[in-house]
Protein backbone atom coordinates (compact mmCIF):
# COMPACT_ATOMS: atom_id res chain seq x y z
CA UNK A 1 0.00 0.00 0.00
CA UNK A 2 0.93 3.30 -0.89
CA UNK A 3 2.08 6.20 2.00
CA UNK A 4 -0.29 8.78 0.41
CA UNK A 5 -2.62 6.59 -0.27
CA UNK A 6 -3.31 5.77 3.47
CA UNK A 7 -2.61 9.59 3.94
CA UNK A 8 -5.75 10.76 2.13
CA UNK A 9 -7.69 7.78 3.60
CA UNK A 10 -7.02 9.09 7.04
CA UNK A 11 -7.60 12.82 5.98
CA UNK A 12 -11.35 12.04 4.78
CA UNK A 13 -11.27 9.67 7.94
CA UNK A 14 -11.15 12.34 9.75
CA UNK A 15 -12.70 14.74 8.16
CA UNK A 16 -16.11 12.17 8.06
CA UNK A 17 -15.57 12.17 11.83
CA UNK A 18 -15.23 15.53 12.66
CA UNK A 19 -17.96 16.51 10.50
CA UNK A 20 -20.29 13.90 12.77
CA UNK A 21 -18.87 15.06 15.74
CA UNK A 22 -19.86 18.73 14.82
CA UNK A 23 -23.42 17.95 13.84
CA UNK A 24 -23.86 15.28 16.49
CA UNK A 25 -22.99 18.46 19.07
CA UNK A 26 -25.41 20.97 17.21
CA UNK A 27 -28.34 18.28 17.64
CA UNK A 28 -27.40 17.34 21.29
CA UNK A 29 -27.05 21.43 22.20
CA UNK A 30 -30.04 22.73 20.37
CA UNK A 31 -32.33 19.88 19.65
CA UNK A 32 -32.32 17.78 22.65
CA UNK A 33 -35.88 17.32 23.58
CA UNK A 34 -36.47 16.80 19.78
CA UNK A 35 -33.82 13.69 20.27
CA UNK A 36 -34.98 12.65 23.73
CA UNK A 37 -38.86 12.21 22.44
CA UNK A 38 -37.43 10.17 19.86
CA UNK A 39 -35.61 7.83 21.72
CA UNK A 40 -38.46 7.64 24.50
CA UNK A 41 -41.21 6.32 21.99
CA UNK A 42 -39.21 3.87 20.82
CA UNK A 43 -37.60 2.32 23.71
CA UNK A 44 -37.73 3.72 27.47
CA UNK A 45 -34.24 5.04 27.90
CA UNK A 46 -35.45 6.51 31.42
CA UNK A 47 -35.38 10.61 32.71
CA UNK A 48 -34.23 13.55 30.89
CA UNK A 49 -30.90 13.10 33.69
CA UNK A 50 -30.11 9.80 32.80
CA UNK A 51 -30.56 9.96 29.25
CA UNK A 52 -28.04 12.95 29.16
CA UNK A 53 -25.91 11.35 31.01
CA UNK A 54 -25.78 8.48 28.61
CA UNK A 55 -26.00 10.56 25.29
CA UNK A 56 -22.79 12.92 27.08
CA UNK A 57 -20.73 9.92 27.57
CA UNK A 58 -21.59 7.99 24.21
CA UNK A 59 -20.42 11.61 22.69
CA UNK A 60 -17.15 11.57 25.04
CA UNK A 61 -16.42 8.12 23.47
CA UNK A 62 -17.04 8.91 20.13
CA UNK A 63 -14.54 11.64 20.22
CA UNK A 64 -11.86 10.00 21.88
CA UNK A 65 -12.57 6.87 19.67
CA UNK A 66 -11.88 9.53 16.51
CA UNK A 67 -8.88 11.23 17.78
CA UNK A 68 -7.12 7.37 18.34
CA UNK A 69 -8.57 6.10 14.95
CA UNK A 70 -8.51 8.71 12.77
CA UNK A 71 -6.96 12.25 13.49
CA UNK A 72 -3.41 10.22 15.30
CA UNK A 73 -2.66 8.08 12.59
CA UNK A 74 -3.24 11.05 10.17
CA UNK A 75 -1.11 13.05 12.12
CA UNK A 76 1.74 10.08 11.94
CA UNK A 77 1.40 9.46 8.60
CA UNK A 78 1.57 13.39 8.02
CA UNK A 79 5.04 13.30 10.50
CA UNK A 80 6.44 10.07 8.24
CA UNK A 81 5.68 12.18 5.11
Amino acid sequence: MNIDLLTEFFMWLTIINIVFIIFFYIMIRFGFDLVYNTFIKSFYLGTKEEFNKLIVSLFVLYRLSTAFFAVFPYLALLLIK
